[in-house]
Order: C-alpha cells, then structure tokens, then sequence
C-alpha cells in the first residue's frame, strides 16, 4: 500500500509522464520473477541487454547495436570488449563483407541466455496480466508506432 501511494504521488503531474511510466515498468520487469532467482542479478554481471539483440538479429555489429539501442558507440564498445573478455559473445569477421567484424552469442552467451530468458517471460506475463488480450495487442501496436518513428525523435549519440 505505501509502495502505490509513494508511486502515485511520484506521478501525480510528473512533466514526463510517459517516459516515467515506461522507466517504472522497465524497472519493475527487471526484477526476478519469481523471487529473487538471480537472473537479473546474473543479467547485470554479464550486461546481457545488449547481447540479447544477437539472439533475434544475428552478425551485428557494435555500430548496428549503437544505432539500434541509441547507446553511445563508446559505451558499446566497452560492453563488447567486457562481454568477450567474460566469454558471452565472440567477434569474427563477417563472412559477407570481410571488412566488418559482427558480434556472436557464445556457447556461453546462449546457456545465460537460456537461463534468464524465462524469469523475464514470466515477468511480463506478470505485468500485462491487468490489460486483456485486446488491451495487449493494442499495447504493442502502440509501441511498434512510437518505434517506428524512432528516426523523427530519437536522435543517435
């Protein structure tokens, strides 16, 4: 009860309230599902936010990355460099263009992957089970519209 009165007044009249909402939601997804299981703590130790994108687009690169997650490419490059120093992705040479050099999930990338993939599945189902399935659906349309525009606001560091 003290959590939704501290949240409510938190929002009342907030100048981003938008962006606020979507920053307590990300925060709240972000927890362990059920309990504390580790995976975000485990998440976290190996800043897998950004090595999950390999999992549904393959072969990026740190500057496809940079782009897609309007990170700076310097934070990238430091994520990149951390994630093959602890063996959660590899870089190679792409086998399309020799010039680039594309990032790869490991063996061990794909086991934590695997593992803290299901506490965040279980956690959005948690978070969305107040909206019905129209309400979902048109949930993501939303988003899908607002990333779509991406280019017209989201300007690139």
């Amino acid at each position: 009860m003290l959590h939704g009165l501290l949240l409510e007044a938190i929002l009342k009249d907030n100048p981003i309230p938008v962006a606020y909402r979507m920053n307590c939601n990300r925060q709240f997804l972000r927890r362990p599902a059920g309990g504390d299981d580790g995976a975000v703590v485990q998440a976290d130790a190996v800043r897998m936010d950004r090595p999950v994108l390999l999992t549904q687009q393959p072969r990026l690169n740190a500057q496809q990355i940079s782009i897609v997650t309007g990170r700076p490419k310097t934070s990238i490059a430091s994520a990149v460099k951390l994630l093959q120093k602890k063996g959660v992705i590899t870089r190679k040479t792409d086998v399309v263009d020799s010039r680039r050099r594309v990032l790869h999930l490991s063996e061990s990338g794909q086991a934590t992957y695997a593992a803290i993939i299901k506490s965040f599945v279980e956690r959005e189902k948690q978070m969305l089970e107040t909206l019905d399935p129209a309400e979902r659906r048109e949930l993501v349309r939303l988003f899908g519209k607002i990333i779509a525009a991406a280019d017209a606001w989201a300007k690139p560091y």
